[in-house]
């Protein structure tokens, strides 16, 4: 993520090939989604390079570099951390590194954010915050984003949204009770 942010523009691309293209989540098959799509990393380039400032040529010696430096002694395997890294780049990838060479190519423009945090607040069940005490902190609640201890490994879709739905309601309802621990 801090490469990222360190591009101009805080935007980078991911590039697939066929061989990877079918792992990928439903989020790169939306509608609205920055995407480029090509039989070769030039034509690759010279598209993202229309729609970017970006400079092709090194983007090909780049993914040039890449793949001479994946690790294709060892097995690619997408269900774990198969520990099929790059050796030399500055960026170095630990697991899943596959050479680009298998057209077509796919890249998807990318920038970061926060979905959520996995940590957070800690809450009763009325939303009120609650202090290192254990007991509600008087007049504070929270909601959504803010809130913490729900998830531990990952989340399913749109509980991000229904966290704050609920909670939201909690803190409206017992903030406008007076309830404030």
């Amino acid at each position: 993520m801090g490469e990222v942010l360190r591009q101009p523009g805080q935007c980078a691309w991911q590039i697939f090939d066929a061989k990877v293209v079918p792992l990928l989540r439903d989020e790169y098959r939306i509608g609205k989604v920055t995407k480029a799509r090509a039989d070769s990393i030039d034509e690759l380039a010279t598209r993202i390079a229309t729609m970017e400032t970006m400079d092709a040529p090194a983007l090909v010696a780049e993914i040039e570099r890449f793949n001479a430096a994946v690790d294709t002694g060892t097995p690619f395997d997408p269900t774990v951390k198969d520990s099929r890294g790059t050796r030399g780049l500055d960026v170095p990838k630990s697991n899943w590194a596959n050479r680009l060479d298998t057209p077509p190519f796919e890249a998807y423009g990318v920038t970061c954010g926060i979905t959520f945090t996995f940590g957070g607040l800690a809450v009763d069940a009325e939303a009120r915050v609650l202090g290192e005490d254990g007991g509600p902190i008087p007049g504070l609640f929270a909601a959504g984003e803010l809130v913490g201890g729900l998830y531990y490994f990952n989340y399913p879709g749109g509980t991000g949204l229904t966290s704050g739905a609920v909670f939201g309601r909690q803190a409206g309802i017992n903030a406008g009770r007076g309830n404030w621990g």
